[in-house]
């Protein structure tokens, strides 16, 4: 039995290597893709059904939101050999690139968690991952928080253009609340 060091971390696994084994041709999927892929498909089940998927923490990085936990969750994978990283060349750029050794345990998610997801795969289908950083850059909760600090997914529910003041202050508070 795997070692997971909580729920989160075990779910979070397994739609790592959902993404991971749905984007394998896609020459354009690493790690910034691989995160990017997963934000969006908890911010965008979260506005469809109210709930997150898994519940992970997303962070404020300088291309894009990112996986609090990812690093940890890759290191499980690559110990128990359900992945390994690898590094390709992407057109002269080192790309990191997670391999899925396993198929995913998706008992523990419902279809519309799974088509969210896949939803997120197929829209980002060989779109580089400049462009999904772009799209990224667009979203109110990476807008509202600085460098390194928790997304809230509740902003997903916002619909105000405009980073204020006022939302950067809520975006703390609830950010705060989870910590």
């Amino acid at each position: 039995m795997t070692s997971w060091e909580t729920h989160e971390d075990s779910k979070t696994a397994e739609l790592v290597l959902l993404v991971a084994k749905h984007t394998e041709d896609d020459p354009a999927a690493g790690s910034t893709k691989l995160n990017k892929t997963l934000y969006f498909a908890e911010v965008s089940h979260l506005r469809r059904t109210g709930q997150p998927i898994t519940g992970s923490e997303y962070q404020k990085q300088p291309h894009g939101p990112t996986l609090r936990r990812m690093p940890a969750v890759v290191r499980q994978l690559e110990s128990e050999g359900a992945a390994k990283e690898v590094e390709e060349d992407y057109f002269g750029y080192a790309q990191k690139k997670l391999v899925a050794l396993r198929e995913p345990d998706l008992s523990g998610f419902s279809a519309i968690e799974v088509e969210s997801v896949m939803d997120m795969v197929r829209q980002f289908w060989g779109k580089s991952a400049k462009e999904v950083s772009d799209i990224s850059h667009a979203d109110l909760g990476w807008r509202a928080v600085n460098i390194g600090e928790t997304i809230p997914l509740e902003l997903a529910f916002v619909s105000q253009p405009e980073v204020t003041e006022a939302i950067r202050e809520r975006a703390r508070q609830l950010a705060s609340d989870h910590a």
